[in-house]
Order: structure tokens, then sequence, then C-alpha cells
């Protein structure tokens, strides 16, 4: 008896109104975002690569070739030179024997090579002492075992310094050798020519030819207006080329016209007398004589009040030494002093004051004290000069 087996059919049931499956997309997502990323870390290490290579180089061969030709030849590709001394007795003096890093190495722009140079048992390495002042050039030289000698030439560089030397540091040379020093002995001298007379334009040229620098000054005179009217230092005076020469220049027209007018102090005391003086840019000298005027009033003045003068005019004025007996003072001591505050330290101590200008080259004695007659301490009467020395650097000479 046979029987039959029933194939069973199964029927998926579909839902009215569910829409059918997608497939998914993040995977591939994730699959897109490393491949952009390796891209961007791949050119990046490429373009590191290429950043490197273009710092390094390959270092030249410098075996063979004097000290100073190796050192020039590495400085072209980038590289200092190291240079040590090496015993050898079958090279030429100043030859590399050798290099470190080899020739061929890639090295970052920059490095150093030490190159070791053939030198004598009894040598030793020169030192650089271009630029140095002259004496601590020859320390330099002993300590190393050299000696030294110097050769003198007129030059912008200052008086001293070492401009030039031979044999040239860095080389090597035998322990005694006289290394030759080129020194500045500055820029050299010449005579001042006399300016006077010339205009200005010509002037400033012959001081310019001559190598020196020119500091002008406009003055009221009676000469030609751009005529130089006088100079300072004087003719024929020898001084170091680069100096300052001042000319006083002539701005034409009548100087007495262009000047001060004196002001008219008589009768007033000495203190306020020379108080307006110095105002109007004046010297002052004050002189005692007899007088029934009240002691320290000024009886007259020369020139008189309201006299034209030149700026910086001195005036001199009579100070009355007033009537009966003179009681003594000491005197007050004004050295190093400037000139206007000692002239009125004495006349407040009762005393009457002339200046004399003692020549000076010394700027911080411009316009000081250096002397007094009588000396700080010593009893005067009251009313009696004292007279004060003042440094004056040199003016210009008519």
């Amino acid at each position: 008896m046979m029987f039959r087996r029933r194939r069973q059919v199964t029927q998926e049931t579909v839902v009215p109104g569910q829409p059918p499956r997608r497939p998914l997309l993040w995977p591939w997502l994730v699959l897109l975002l490393a491949l952009v990323v390796t891209g961007i870390a791949a050119a990046y290490l490429l373009g590191r690569d290429d950043e490197s290579s273009a710092t390094k180089t390959e270092v030249p061969d410098v075996v063979g070739l004097s000290t100073a030709a190796a050192t020039e030849k590495l400085a072209q590709r980038g590289y200092s030179a190291i240079v040590r001394g090496r015993v050898s007795s079958g090279s030429r003096l100043g030859t590399v024997l050798s290099q470190s890093p080899v020739p061929g190495t890639e090295l970052d722009r920059g490095g150093q090579v030490t190159v070791f140079v053939a030198r004598g048992p009894t040598t030793v390495e020169v030192p650089n002492v271009v630029g140095l002042p002259s004496d601590q050039a020859f320390v330099r030289l002993q300590s190393a075992g050299l000696k030294g000698r110097t050769v003198k030439i007129a030059s912008r560089q200052p008086n001293g310094r070492v401009i030039s030397q031979a044999p040239p540091g860095g080389g090597q040379a035998k322990k005694d050798t006289t290394v030759v020093l080129t020194v500045s002995k500055g820029p050299g001298s010449a005579k001042v020519p006399s300016l006077r007379g010339l205009t200005e334009a010509s002037a400033t040229a012959t001081l310019s030819r001559l190598g020196f620098r020119v500091s002008v000054s406009r003055v009221p005179s009676t000469l030609p207006k751009g005529i130089v009217v006088s100079q300072t230092p004087p003719p024929a005076t020898k001084v170091p080329k680069g100096s300052i020469v001042g000319m006083n220049v002539s701005t034409g027209g009548n100087p007495a016209a262009g000047g001060v007018a004196v002001p008219n102090v008589v009768g007033l005391s000495q203190e306020d007398a020379v108080d307006r003086l110095e105002q109007a840019g004046l010297g002052v000298d004050s002189f005692p004589v007899a007088s029934k005027k009240p002691q320290g009033t000024v009886v007259s003045e020369l020139p008189a009040g309201g006299t034209r003068v030149p700026p910086r005019s001195h005036v001199r004025i009579n100070v009355s030494l007033g009537p009966g007996a003179r009681q003594k003072r000491p005197v007050p001591d004004v050295i190093g002093q400037p000139e206007s505050d000692a002239r009125h330290a004495l006349i407040q101590a009762g005393f009457t004051v002339q200046t004399v200008d003692q020549p000076t080259s010394d700027l911080t004695e411009s316009g000081v004290v250096l002397k007094q007659k009588p000396e700080g301490g010593v009893q005067a009467k009251v009313g009696s000069q004292i007279v004060i020395y003042v440094g004056r650097l040199p003016s210009p000479t008519q």
C-alpha cells in the first residue's frame, strides 16, 4: 500500500500598507570615511618627507683642501666648520686630512662639519684678532705661543684697533711665529684752512674735502650775506680729521642794529643790576668805586643804558663802596661753581666780581670757575673785587 507525502507550502503573509525593507547604508559610509582619513594621512607624510628632504643636502668632500677653502666650500652648502688640528709630518700644514661627517652624508643645512687639519708637532692655530684693540690682540697671540708686530696706518677705524693680520686667523703656524697686525692710527690729522671771506658753499666744500665736519652759525655782520665772518679752530690749527670746524656766516646788515639794548641799571643794587644784565644776554663785571651813594649801589655803567651791542657783550658797572669804614668778611669759596652762581654768591656776600676767561679744552670745565683771587676763606673788606677765572672752550676768531 503506497502513501503519498503531502508537500507543505508556506506562504508569506504580506501586511497590506507596509513598505519593503531597504538595504543598510551606514557600513558604506564608515568605509568611505576610513578611505578619506587614510588619504589625508598619506598626503601629510609625503609632504613631510618632501619638506625634510628640502632642508637636507649632501656634505661636500673637503679633504685635501686648505683650511680657508674647506671652510668656504662648506659655507656655500650652508654648513659651519669646526677646525681641529692633527699632527702630521707628511702633509702640508693647514691641509684638511679628514672630515666628520664623511662626504656624501645627508645633513640638515646649518649643521656643523668638523675638519681635521694637518699641523706639525710645533705648530699652533693662529687666533683671529681682527677687530680687537691691539693690546688685547697681543695677549691672544702670546697665549697661543705666537709673537706680534704692528704696522700702523691711517683709517676710519678707531685708533689702536686691529684692521687685518698675517697670517690670517684659523690657519696653522709654527710656535714663536710673528703675526703682523695692521693697526689703525685713526683718521689722521690736517691743518684747518683759513675760511674768512669765503662763501659758505666754498668753505663747506673745502672742509669736506679735507675730512672735516661743518657747523654753521649765522651772525649779523658788515660783510655781505653768506660770507664767512670767523671760524673755530683758528686757521693752521692741526686737528684730527672728522673734527667739527665751526664757522660764523654773515646774515648781512648792520650788526649793531640787530644787537642787544643795554639795560639802564644805574641806581640799582649790584645784585639787581647783574640780574637784569644777565637776563638781557649780556656779561657783566663789577668794580668798586668811592662814592657817597649807599654801599652796593650802581653809580655808572659802560656802555651806557640804551646802547645796542652784540649779544654776550660785557658791560662794566661801577659799584659804590659807600661812606665810612668797611668791615672784613670771609670770601666764599666758589671754585667748581657755574659762573653765574659763583658771581651771585660773591655779590650776596658783599663783594664785587670780575670775570677772566681761562682757556680749556675740557667740556666739563666750560663755564665753571677754575680758580679765584683772593682764595675762599680769606678775609677781605666788603666791596672788594674778587676775580674768578672761568673755563672757556676755543671760540670763533675774527
